[in-house]
């Protein structure tokens, strides 16, 4: 058949066929209704569906079909024929319809059924008929704007595809989830929020909208995860799990909660598992990740923490570091969170602690856990000394430790020459240590399985005594007084 039509049609008056004019419609007064509509109108949409489903983009513009109302439109009763002319209304919601002239193009060869593939339904423009897809694109051109969520949602609904995530490459899937990563805002956090929220907002902050990543499978679940806790440059939060803390408090409830929730990297959920040998290697694990690194598949989100910003005041720093001048030993309780807890952070590569702020109210709680620290001429310097000679020894085993909030250079220098001096007095750094046991293939297996520590019949319980020292509170000294400074 010609691509001509081959016949000469005479449209009604002050009507043209050209899809270019503007005719002002009511909502419906133009459209035949569905009850009355030629069968060739059922196939027209089909064909504008197969063009939709082609891409997100296409599916993201609606395109509505409806028989126009005209005098030369064959009769509903009419054969479904090639030489069929249907008036037929493309639009979308709200806007002005297009009238156009449509037929079914034949099959090849002569024969007198028309071609029902998507690629043979035409259209008349300027006394030529044209592909309906071309039509399509030219009338309906694509958005500029990105395609939605809930579009591309619908698109594969409709579509009747199933996406084969599986067949694809991991370093590809990291890259999708690292998108998806990279369009969720990391929303601050308000102690409301955190409320509504007792679950790892500290991990599923990082996926926002896209947290039920974590729940697709284990692959997707660990690709996810990985990201969350060892972060990424191409990502718009790259530093991995950062736990930033105001007070020893918040980061005791930082720690406890992570600690709830396991990672579930394996398969087979070992790290879930209810027997009493699992319970005691999640336990183990738990509190000793250092000494049994090959107990990893018990990890929790706790262990995934990779860098630590905590803000001390005078009272929690004294007890963090456990310092001992003076009798303060007696007033430390086995609740309270100390530098130890960093040995159950096995991957932290970087910890900045705050000195207490020296701007604050220098002043004695009535009921603080501890002496009296300040009096009637508090010296935050001696308190300071107390603090960062005792970090000094205690965290030399850290290279990756920052203390900050020093009252001035002389005692930042003075810091730096007492840590140097303690990383000095290591007998093995932490590399070393982990060279060892390397070495030695992890130690010597035991035939019982035994809890790290000393049994309690082999401890001999002694009571501390009461130390009353009139050390404090510490009484300013200095040359010039801290008063006069903070």
């Amino acid at each position: 058949m010609s691509d001509h039509c081959p016949f000469q049609i005479q449209p009604p008056p002050r009507t043209q066929i050209n899809m270019n004019f503007n005719v002002n419609y009511s909502a419906s007064d133009w459209q035949v209704p569905v009850s009355s509509e030629h069968p060739f109108v059922t196939h027209i949409r089909k064909v504008v569906l197969k063009y939709r489903i082609q891409s997100a983009s296409q599916f993201n513009v609606p395109i509505e079909v409806a028989q126009a109302m005209h005098t030369r439109n064959p009769p509903l009763s009419s054969l479904f024929r090639p030489n069929v002319l249907l008036y037929v209304g493309f639009y979308s919601f709200g806007t002005t319809p297009i009238i156009a002239l449509c037929r079914p193009r034949a099959s090849e060869g002569g024969k007198k059924q028309p071609n029902m593939s998507p690629n043979n339904v035409e259209v008349l423009l300027q006394d030529k008929f044209v592909p309906l897809t071309r039509f399509l694109s030219t009338n309906f051109p694509k958005y500029k704007t990105p395609v939605g969520d809930e579009v591309m949602y619908q698109w594969w609904k409709a579509n009747g595809k199933k996406f084969n995530w599986t067949g694809l490459p991991t370093e590809l899937k990291e890259r999708i989830v690292q998108f998806c990563m990279h369009r969720s805002a990391l929303p601050p956090l308000s102690k409301r929020s955190v409320y509504k929220n007792r679950g790892p907002h500290e991990v599923t902050a990082h996926l926002g909208k896209w947290a039920a990543l974590l729940r697709v499978s284990h692959q997707v679940r660990a690709i996810s995860l990985r990201l969350c806790l060892m972060g990424s440059s191409d990502l718009r939060y790259g530093k991995g799990l950062c736990i930033v803390s105001g007070s020893t408090a918040d980061f005791k409830n930082s720690i406890r909660r992570l600690s709830k929730f396991p990672q579930l990297l394996e398969s087979d959920n070992a790290s879930i598992a209810t027997d009493e040998k699992t319970s005691m290697l999640i336990r183990t694990y738990k509190y000793f990740p250092r000494i049994y690194p090959h107990l990893q598949r018990f990890a929790t989100l706790g262990h995934g923490i990779r860098k630590v910003s905590l803000q001390l005041s005078f009272m929690d720093a004294l007890h963090f570091f456990k310092v001992e001048t003076a009798g303060f030993a007696q007033y430390q309780q086995p609740y309270h969170l100390d530098y130890e807890v960093f040995e159950r952070l096995p991957y932290l590569n970087e910890l900045r602690i705050y000195l207490p702020d020296t701007g604050d109210q220098l002043m004695d709680k009535p009921r603080q856990r501890g002496p009296l620290i300040f009096g009637d001429e508090p010296c935050p310097r001696i308190l300071h000394r107390l603090i960062y000679e005792r970090a000094a020894e205690v965290l030399a085993k850290y290279p990756f430790i920052t203390l900050l909030g020093f009252m001035d250079e002389i005692e930042e220098l003075r810091y730096n020459t007492l840590r140097k001096e303690g990383m000095n007095s290591l007998k093995f750094s932490e590399k070393e240590l982990e060279e060892v046991y390397m070495e030695d293939g992890g130690g010597v297996e035991l035939e019982e399985s035994v809890w790290p520590g000393v049994g309690k019949e082999d401890v001999d319980q002694v009571d501390r005594a009461i130390v009353f020292d009139n050390f404090w509170p510490p009484q300013c000294k200095c040359e010039v007084l801290c008063r006069k400074i903070v």
